[in-house]
């Protein structure tokens, strides 16, 4: 799991660092920062909120926190809610998907420790600047399940995390001309086994998890294609 996060945040580091102009892969193209004069006055309203309580606890209090400040976090019943919460759309090709089952935005049964079915994190500055947002739902397919993240960011110029030294081996970062998957990443243990893709579809990276018990590899690869043939195609 470590590994899996690991990777995640240095390929979104790079593409940070290919929207400054760095040495992120031009074919795979930057992502588009979040509108900020999108998102709705409820996002704006929790983060400065957030930021308000932060504040309010004592220094002592703050050194000895493990919460992020600025970070935020609301779970909602269904895609469009989610949307709706944000103040634009973010395309989900998965939420209608007929043979997918919906469940929790971890892919257990709906009602599983009552866990929303759309989760949604940000992260911003205490001038309501918003750094990143990662909206994630799941889907169950027998025992197979699949998870989908979109994640956003804002403005590399502006956000705390664009000027920090990240790097890449971009021998791993190879485009797949056929389905503009930046990356999958195979994994099986004794309890599970697992395939994870990267792909960037209209200025979103997205993040396609797909989990099922051992041995069914199969089933598993069959499910990530079907998932990646639901995103339509980058146009030329």
């Amino acid at each position: 799991m470590r590994k899996r996060r690991a990777l995640a945040w240095l390929l979104c580091a790079a593409l940070l660092a290919g929207c400054q102009g760095g040495s992120g892969p031009e074919e795979a193209g930057p992502v588009d920062p979040i509108p900020q004069e999108a998102l709705s006055q409820d996002l704006r309203d929790a983060l400065e909120e957030e930021w308000e309580a932060w504040n309010a606890l004592s220094e002592e209090a703050q050194v000895v926190s493990s919460h992020t400040p600025g970070w935020c976090r609301r779970g909602f019943e269904d895609w469009a809610a989610c949307e709706d919460f944000l103040g634009f759309s973010v395309p989900n090709p998965l939420e209608e998907a007929d043979w997918l089952e919906k469940g929790t935005y971890v892919a257990m049964p709906l009602g599983f420790r009552d866990a929303p079915r759309v989760d949604v994190q940000w992260n911003g500055t205490e001038e309501c600047y918003v750094d990143w947002v990662n909206a994630g739902a799941g889907y169950r397919s027998g025992s197979t399940r699949v998870t989908l993240s979109a994640l956003l960011y804002g403005d590399p110029a502006k956000a705390r995390l664009s000027d920090r030294d990240w790097t890449l081996d971009l021998g791993k970062l190879k485009e797949d001309a056929a389905g503009g998957v930046l990356h999958v990443i195979p994994e099986s243990t004794e309890r599970y086994c697992s395939r994870t893709a990267y792909l960037i579809r209209g200025g979103v990276l997205y993040h396609v998890h797909v989990v099922g018990e051992p041995g069914e590899e199969a089933a598993v690869e069959e499910a990530l294609e079907r998932a990646l043939a639901a995103f339509p195609e980058e146009p030329a």
